[in-house]
């Protein structure tokens, strides 16, 4: 089983999770992300930071997810959290319908997944079963859960109970955190908004 030795960062399953789980969540969330080669970063870091723009249209929810195609770069996919439409339009729900109304219920074994936080249960849930491969996120669920409540299931927790129903290539955590951080600690000066 292949892994990245970085914090949040997990490649197919659940073998890292026992030693990351020990890391107290401060610095899981203020580190950056390790075992990821530089040109790597920087394009991981260029699509979170569409995935911020999203999060800032939302600044009481600061959600925000863009979905991008590897194969040519391309964003086809975008949302932001709306709860007061429906309280399962979490922002990958909303950027996952955005891909379906744009390209179909298909080719999802092509496509990354960037977001804000660390994807929910029902989120990382809906990825297993549309076969989402790739989830990169800034903000991990232990950090985000002292601002927004969140139900505190690692979403590297629901990669492992997927299995064999699903292969995860890629669960990076960390990502622009230093940014995304700060959008959830503002959460509690701006007023929950949906």
């Amino acid at each position: 089983m292949t892994q990245f030795t970085c914090r949040r960062a997990f490649v197919a399953g659940a073998a890292a999770a026992a030693g990351l789980a020990a890391l107290p969540a401060q610095a899981q969330t203020r580190s950056k992300p390790t075992g990821v080669s530089p040109a790597d970063l920087a394009r991981h870091e260029k699509y979170m930071r569409l995935a911020i723009a999203q999060a800032n249209r939302n600044p009481g929810r600061p959600f925000g997810s863009v979905i991008v195609d590897e194969r040519n770069g391309e964003v086809v996919g975008e949302g932001v959290v709306n709860m007061s439409a429906n309280p399962m339009y979490h922002s990958e729900v909303v950027a996952m319908n955005d891909y379906i109304s744009r390209h179909g219920n298909k080719d999802w074994e092509h496509v990354t997944m960037y977001g804000t936080g660390e994807a929910c249960p029902m989120c990382m849930s809906a990825m297993v079963w549309a076969g989402i491969p790739r989830m990169v996120y800034g903000s991990d669920t232990p950090f985000v859960r002292k601002y927004v409540a969140n139900i505190n299931i690692r979403a590297r927790d629901v990669v492992a109970a997927a299995h064999p129903l699903y292969t995860n290539k890629l669960l990076l955590g960390g990502v622009l955190s230093d940014i995304t951080d700060k959008m959830f600690e503002e959460r509690a000066k701006v007023g929950r908004q949906k």
